[in-house]
């Protein structure tokens, strides 16, 4: 596996150029410098008409003070400006509507195409419709039950937690609504899992009429109109041979799901820019932390279950990101004096955790070179989304490009170094690097990894588990003889965690994990700090080094801690399970372990034999979203090696999780090696067809065993695309040309917009040539293929070597996207 080498930082480096845009250039031709932006002009118009408008309201304004009007005018100007402007908005978005659907009606229902469910696009996923048959019927009884578990058992636990002036809590309205959740699809996976395991994504949508409500000391403030969209993955585990089969249920969202809703009674006050995005920020964040991992919901549904490792299981993982910089970024910021420029930062998501860079002001070439370090619990079917902002202080900052990084393909190559091209924007590219440590639990590595991470304060060399299981004869107060609220705070540096509350009790249960990332164990310790509630103050505390657990047997310590300081007692104990993991950029068989979920011997399922690599990271599941696939460019900042950018375009594409990954097809001739039927060369392609997108994504790896065009028996190839039948110059696709070699490796991406009606008539049309000067006689064909498209499955990526024919040879390829 490859190694990173902390001790050099990441150099700056030129983004590549952009394939669709080098593909248009002639081979002997250089760029002309472009003609200034309209959209520049455009926005210094708009500024300036932006300009005289607020000037001519300020000036109505200071009118109506100068001739003593009374307030109320200004309030009824300003309730009359709202209802114009929504009523104005909702005209408009009528007319463009209708506009776009009778200039194009067929573009404007495939622009919804993302809104339909899974099954319509992935034979692999069951449509379900006989789940939303019942629980259509179900759903008014699920309400009742709702209401009652929110009146009678959460609003007396929420009061319990408040302060005194806060005890009118009351939730005024429970209304789940008419209409139930849908189940677009479900998916179950039957290969490459283990035996003992069930693992199943659920399409939930959820768009509601519900209406929620919450009072306070008579103010009212709710939401409603809820509306949820995401996968769900469920998972039955272990297996068993006695009933109820299944010795629990873990459910959680592998990525953020979408969520909007609308706001009622007070809480309508806030739903003005700024406050607006703050609250429902605060809302989604929540609700993260129930259910987006490294959070789920776990059910214990037999007795010799543990429930602490099926609800907290190790992770597979850290991912260490470096976000070193960006480039070509949008314009974002114009100004009387200024030309126009932006002030970037990144904003990085993995599951419910969230990194954020610095800004870079003024630049739309920002360099970062931050590192974070993201704990991954499920390599298949997790996303890093990274989005890139312009800072706007005091309003809502813009939106200069996102991009979705699927997470499995860096966890088997170690090491990604790319450039990756912005969606939803006019240019873009940010510069990200990519390391994965895997777990290990032989103590003999530490000293390498904490060589490699002393360069860097902000690198771990160690991971560590610590679950709060509960405490033990904690002291009463002296003076009232109550019994403590006592909760725990957990420190290890400067991180800082902390349980929840349990009321009223000298005997706690807590049984919650947190998860620390370690510099260096040999100096650093993790402390327990136990406060009562009640008074604030400290119970007791213990403090652990860490160097003991580098000891320990299989580095784990699983004990009763004697509390010292604060008003604790000799018999006060809490009880802590710590796990210490190497942070190892190498991989070995033995560091692999498996998870023995039940407690009791005599319950185990019979067990057989498991051939190596059978373990829960070989999953190759893939969850529904939105996600168009991404074409990653690697890094300018090292040559490139031959083959290694072909399989980085192959694993890193991103793609919709519920579509399966790129296959290696078997080839259409026994070697590779060889020059081909023809004898003039062979041309390995991958080719993949979005139909979200409405493109067919061509990726050029590599050519081999070329016939010699020049008199040293070498040649200077270049491959030229058309998609026939249109020959025309927008059409044409071009890679660079390649000095010297009858092994040419290019690594280029290149894209086609196709309907998905018109790709069966299409005809992929390749020359390699050989590019030779104005008055030289060498060959200047090398060879031609004709691949006819009609078989290409919709997201499903077909690589493989195509042999070159003879440029008057029409034999047309019939490509079979199935293994």
């Amino acid at each position: 596996m490859p190694k990173e080498n902390p001790a050099s930082k990441p150099a700056a480096s030129q983004p590549p150029a952009s394939p669709s845009r080098s593909a248009s250039q002639n081979e002997n031709e250089t760029p002309k410098e472009q003609p200034k932006s309209a959209f520049e002009d455009t926005m210094v118009l708009s500024l300036v008409q932006r300009f005289f408008k607020s000037a001519v309201v300020t000036f109505g304004v200071w009118l109506v003070g100068y001739f003593n009007f009374s307030f109320s005018w200004l309030l009824l100007g300003l309730v009359v400006y709202g209802w114009r402007e929504r009523f104005t908005q909702v005209r408009d978005m009528q007319i463009e509507i209708s506009q776009t659907a009778a200039r194009d009606e067929k573009k404007s229902i495939l622009a919804r195409v993302e809104d339909l469910p899974s099954w319509v696009y992935f034979p692999d996923v069951e449509r379900a419709e006989w789940i939303n048959h019942i629980l259509s019927q179900v759903w008014p009884y699920v309400g009742i039950y709702v209401q009652n578990l929110l009146t009678k058992t959460v609003e007396p636990k929420i009061k319990e937690n408040l302060p005194a002036a806060l005890q009118s809590f009351k939730f005024e309205k429970i209304d789940l609504g008419d209409i139930p959740p849908r189940v677009g699809g479900v998916k179950v996976y039957s290969e490459r899992v283990k035996r003992d395991e069930i693992y199943m994504d659920i399409e939930i949508l959820y768009s509601s009429d519900a209406d929620v409500a919450v009072s306070i000391k008579g103010i009212t403030a709710g939401i409603k109109d809820l509306q949820i969209r995401g996968t769900l993955r469920v998972v039955f585990k272990p297996l068993m041979n006695v009933m109820p089969l299944f010795g629990g249920l873990n459910v959680y969202f592998l990525n953020n799901p979408s969520i909007d809703f609308n706001l009622t009674s007070l809480a309508n006050a806030f739903d003005v820019p700024g406050f607006s995005e703050m609250l429902r920020s605060i809302v989604q964040d929540q609700i993260f932390s129930i259910m987006v991992l490294p959070n789920r919901i776990s059910v214990p549904l037999a007795e010799n279950v543990d429930a602490n490792r099926l609800r907290y299981p190790l992770p597979k993982g850290v991912l260490r990101i470096h976000m070193l910089g960006a480039a070509d970024l949008k314009r974002a910021d114009f100004g009387v004096l200024k030309k126009g420029s932006s002030d970037p930062y990144s904003v990085l998501r993995i599951g419910s955790q969230k990194f954020k860079t610095k800004t870079k002001n003024n630049t739309l070439t920002p360099v970062w070179d931050e590192s974070f370090e993201a704990v991954i619990d499920e390599k298949s079917g997790q996303y890093m989304d990274i989005n890139v902002f312009d800072e706007d202080p005091g309003n809502k900052d813009d939106e200069l490009g996102n991009v979705s990084l699927d997470i499995e393909p860096v966890s088997k190559k170690g090491v990604m170094d790319a450039w990756l091209p912005l969606r939803d924007i006019e240019s873009g590219m940010v510069h990200v690097k990519l390391v994965w440590l895997n777990l290990c639990n032989n103590p003999t590595e530490i000293d390498r990894m904490k060589s490699e991470s002393n360069n860097s304060e902000n690198l771990s060399s160690c991971i560590l588990m610590a679950c709060v299981d509960s405490a033990k004869d904690l002291p009463k107060s002296k003076k009232s003889l109550m019994e403590p609220s006592p909760y725990v705070e957990l420190v290890l540096g400067q991180q800082k965690e902390k349980t929840n509350i349990q009321t009223s009790t000298i005997n706690p249960k807590w049984a919650e994990n947190f998860r620390f990332l370690v510099h260096d164990p040999y100096f650093q310790d993790l402390t327990a700090l136990v406060y009562d509630k009640n008074t604030s103050k400290l119970i007791g505390e213990c403090k652990i080094l860490l160097k003991n657990l580098l000891s320990a047997t299989d580095m784990t310590i699983d004990q009763l801690f004697d509390m010292k300081g604060g008003d604790s007692t000799s018999t006060s104990k809490l009880r802590l399970q710590l796990v210490l993991r190497i942070l190892s950029n190498e991989y070995k068989d033995e560091w692999q372990e498996t998870e023995d979920l039940l407690l009791s011997e005599d319950k185990l399922p019979p067990k057989t034999e498991k051939p190596v690599g059978e373990n829960l990271e070989d999953l190759s599941s893939h969850m529904d979203s939105s996600v168009d696939p991404v074409s990653v460019y690697e890094s300018a900042s090292s040559p490139l090696e031959a083959g290694h950018l072909s399989s980085d375009l192959d694993d890193l594409a991103t793609q919709s999780p519920s579509m399966e990954g790129l296959r290696q097809r078997k080839s259409l001739s026994p070697s590779i090696e060889s020059a081909g039927q023809h004898g003039r060369g062979r041309i390995q392609l991958t080719l993949r067809y979005s139909c979200l997108r409405q493109k067919l994504v061509v990726v050029v790896h590599k050519c081999v065993n070329l016939l010699p065009c020049d008199d040293d028996n070498l040649a200077d190839p270049y491959v030229r695309m058309y998609l026939l039948p249109d020959k025309s110059s927008t059409s044409k696709r071009k890679t660079e040309v390649v000095k010297n070699s009858l092994n040419p490796i290019y690594d280029l991406t290149f894209e086609f917009a196709v309907a998905p009606g018109e790709l069966a008539t299409r005809t992929l049309d390749i020359a390699v040539k050989h590019n030779k000067s104005m008055f030289s006689s060498d060959r200047q064909i090398i060879g031609v293929a004709f691949i006819q498209l009609h078989n290409i499955e919709d997201s499903k990526a077909v690589t493989d070597f195509f042999d070159l024919q003879p440029e008057d040879c029409v034999e047309k390829i019939s490509i079979d996207s199935e293994n």
